[in-house]
């Protein structure tokens, strides 16, 4: 089996005619190559050249290329449709399972195993001592064996075919114009699958399946800690307590198994665990505990003994976890018990619109009970009537649009098309790189920035929008070339300045110095332009804990949006110092001047208890002594500094300060660096200046007092503050003139 190619007769749909970017060799006749570095392109003279995509030139694109070649622009529908059908995606798909081969097991073999399996679960007192008796002898044992064999490989494929077909359905459901061309192949598909299905259906024992339903049904019976021939199992309450754990043991056995309850007998033998094999009584006790499990297999039977049957339907879960990665499906966490059903009693297996998935089962009715009432990726119910012939085997009904050019950055704006839960698991699919942030347009809720995650749950809860760009889409030319580069030999962390009159107070606080710091951080670790390019869409959200992404990836770890470094580029690992703004005297800064806070009064400050609610202290996101997470998410707390000041019950980290501040634009540096300047003058008197400090005192206070208009309106938003901010500056004038006088 090799890798899907892609050749000229595959429709292309609406990408028909798309500008691709290829490169070639010279000639006319040259073969065209998805990268100037594929091994096939040899020549010393390669060029870039645009071409409509077309039969033509897929007919001109080299093997390697067209298998799996990365020609179009990621996160582009373009990109999403060569990914489904090259590669491992649909033209590899529709050619397996079309028929059997050298590794299938045929009808002959399957027989064969079917006998010595069926045998082995038979209910006969004659085939049950049999199997006792006669399992013992190597060659038994070895028949046994390769009939397990041959039953647990025939399942794997049948699932691996139903899958297989569930993948093929997926894709001609996101590109519908290529049903008719891949129809032939689904239909050799499909009737192989039956075959697949009919094979392992031989190989199980209805009877079995049954009773193992019964049990998980059964209430935990009275066991006879009493019986004297249980003595070696110790006290009464001993003994019960070991009786009941053989139940336990026989029933999660019994009920997740293909295999006869009279195969578990073996389990008695854990009773005698610990015990001589000489200890009297232990032999009859184990004859006993044997019996004792007829008794239970009997109660099932007689639990089972209804002969009523049922119809009942079966559709994949919505909310099961989607597969993570290529060889994996939905299908394997189906139970051994559940696959059985399946095989054994399976009616009709069809699909509906959006590739659902859609089986018919007809089972007798204690089945019936334990598939409407245990958990499964099938959700399984009672069919209306007329809603579905038992023969309805086919293909998926309905056509939709699919994944059309425009769901995502591949058109205008203006041009874009809604996108439906089953575009993003497409985009998912396609790569690694799909969890990012993405700018969306809802509607009614307007322009937001979300991770993919967010916007799946969003999506498969009704909500309805557009894709304008993701975080990858953006340009390049939205940042400084400086921080692409020459940044090296500077230190992560810039060191902190206290001197609010030297021009860098502050700057450890900016957005300019955020960027920095990122670039730093990610330099040779991580891209460090996708890093920016989700830095710069993260800045629009208003909550920051709205970036946390949902979920898990396919290793089990929790998904982000974003590399961690980037919330180093949001958030300052730091506190600010309030002091100039604090006016009360039992504030934590007795010594404050009272000045209005400002265009500071919206920094938004992120702890993980900002009122003293949780035993332990407030720790900030980037501090050691909180959970190993670089970020914030929903179990944060966000105030704005304006509360943060008034906050008594806020009892702060001594290690972090407790919070970390978004970080701080230009102006909102620029007036922080100016309200420290501003109280440091307030502290000391003007008459200790002295005749040099005075000049210098008076030249701050021309400053800091004579605002032009757009400062003044960037610095205080609310006019009161500025008018605060005067008399302060006038007050320290007239004392200045007051002491220079005397």
């Amino acid at each position: 089996m090799t890798y899907g190619l892609l050749t000229p007769d595959v429709p292309l749909g609406p990408f028909e005619g798309a500008r691709v970017t290829l490169w070639s060799a010279q000639g006319k006749q040259a073969k065209l190559h998805s990268k100037s570095s594929c091994s096939y392109l040899r020549s010393a003279h390669v060029a870039e050249v645009e071409v409509r995509l077309e039969a033509a030139t897929v007919g001109r694109l080299c093997a390697q290329c067209a298998a799996y070649g990365s020609w179009a622009r990621p996160g582009t529908g373009l990109a999403l449709f060569l990914d489904a059908v090259t590669g491992l995606g649909l033209l590899y798909e529709l050619e397996r399972y079309g028929q059997g081969d050298e590794d299938t097991f045929g009808d002959e073999e399957v027989r064969e195993a079917a006998s010595v399996l069926l045998g082995v679960s038979s209910g006969s007192e004659e085939q049950a001592s049999t199997g006792l008796e006669d399992e013992t002898a190597d060659g038994v044992w070895e028949d046994l064996r390769d009939a397990r064999h041959v039953r647990e490989t025939v399942f794997a494929e049948w699932i691996d075919a139903l899958a297989s077909l569930h993948r093929v359905y997926q894709v001609l459901d996101l590109f519908p114009w290529l049903r008719s061309w891949a129809e032939p192949r689904v239909q050799r598909k499909t009737d192989h699958l039956h075959v697949l299905r009919a094979r392992a259906g031989q190989l199980i024992a209805p009877d079995s399946l049954v009773l193992a339903a019964a049990v998980s049904a059964m209430d935990e019976p009275d066991v006879p800690a009493d019986d004297p021939t249980f003595a070696p199992l110790g006290a009464p309450a001993e003994a019960a307590r070991e009786l009941v754990s053989l139940w336990r043991r026989w029933r999660s056995r019994v009920e997740s198994s293909w295999d006869h309850p009279r195969e578990q007998e073996y389990l008695v033998h854990h009773l005698a665990s610990g015990m001589s094999s000489r200890r009297k009584g232990r032999d009859r006790m184990l004859e006993q505990a044997q019996a004792l499990l007829g008794v239970w297999e009997a109660a099932a039977r007689s639990a089972a003994a209804d002969g009523r049957e049922r119809v009942l339907v079966a559709r994949l879960d919505d909310g099961a976890p989607a597969e993570s990665g290529r060889g994996a499906s939905v299908f394997d966490r189906v139970g051994e018990w559940e696959r059985g059903v399946l095989a054994s009693y399976m009616v009709s297996v069809g699909w509906e619109r959006s590739a659902q998935l859609v089986v018919s089962v007809r089972v007798p009715e204690v089945v019936a009970c334990r598939l409407l009432s245990q958990p499964s990726v099938l959700v399984y119910e009672v069919p209306v009537e007329g809603a579905l012939g038992h023969e309805a085997d086919g293909a998926a009904s309905g056509a939709g649009e699919g994944l059309l050019p425009g769901v995502f950055d591949d058109t205008p704006v203006h041009g874009r098309r809604m996108v439906r839960p089953e575009h993003l698991r497409a985009l998912r699919g396609a790569g690694a790189d799909a969890e990012q942030l993405y700018a969306v347009l809802g509607v009614g809720t307007g322009v937001e920035v979300v991770a993919l995650s967010v916007l799946e749950q969003r999506c498969a809860a009704g909500w309805q929008g557009v894709i304008l760009a993701a975080a990858s889409d953006l340009p390049d030319d939205l940042f400084e070339t400086g921080l692409h580069g020459g940044v090296g030999e500077e230190s992560v962390w810039s060191p902190r300045v206290y001197d609010p009159e030297h021009e860098e107070f502050g700057r450890s606080l900016s957005a300019a110095e955020g960027e920095r710091v990122l670039v730093r951080l990610c330099e040779g670790r991580q891209d460090v332009g996708q890093a920016l390019k989700s830095l710069v869409l993260a800045r629009s959200v208003t909550d920051l804990r709205d970036l946390e992404a949902v979920g898990y990836d396919e290793r089990g770890y929790p998904r982000r949006a974003f590399v961690p470094a980037v919330w180093n580029g949001l958030l300052a690992m730091e506190q600010l110092d309030l002091e100039p703004f604090a006016s009360d005297p039992d504030d934590d800064w007795p010594g404050g001047s009272g000045l209005p806070l400002g265009v500071l009064a919206s920094v938004q400050a992120y702890t993980t208890d900002a009122s003293g609610r949780y035993q332990g202290r407030a720790h900030s996101p980037g501090c050691a002594h909180r959970r190993p997470y670089g970020g914030v998410d929903r179990q944060d707390d966000m105030v704005t500094i304006d509360e943060l000041l008034d906050n008594r019950r806020f009892d702060p980290c001594s290690k972090c300060g407790g919070y970390a501040v978004r970080r701080l634009s230009e102006a909102q540096v620029a007036y922080y660096r100016a309200a420290h300047r501003l109280h440091n003058l307030i502290q000391r008197s003007p008459a200790r200046h002295g005749r040099d400090g005075t000049e210098q005192t008076r030249r701050t206070l021309d400053e800091l007092s004579n605002l032009d208009v757009p400062t003044e309106e960037a610095w205080f938003p609310i006019r009161e503050h500025a008018r605060q901010w005067r008399r302060v500056t006038r007050r320290l004038q007239a004392e200045l003139q007051a002491a220079t006088c005397t």
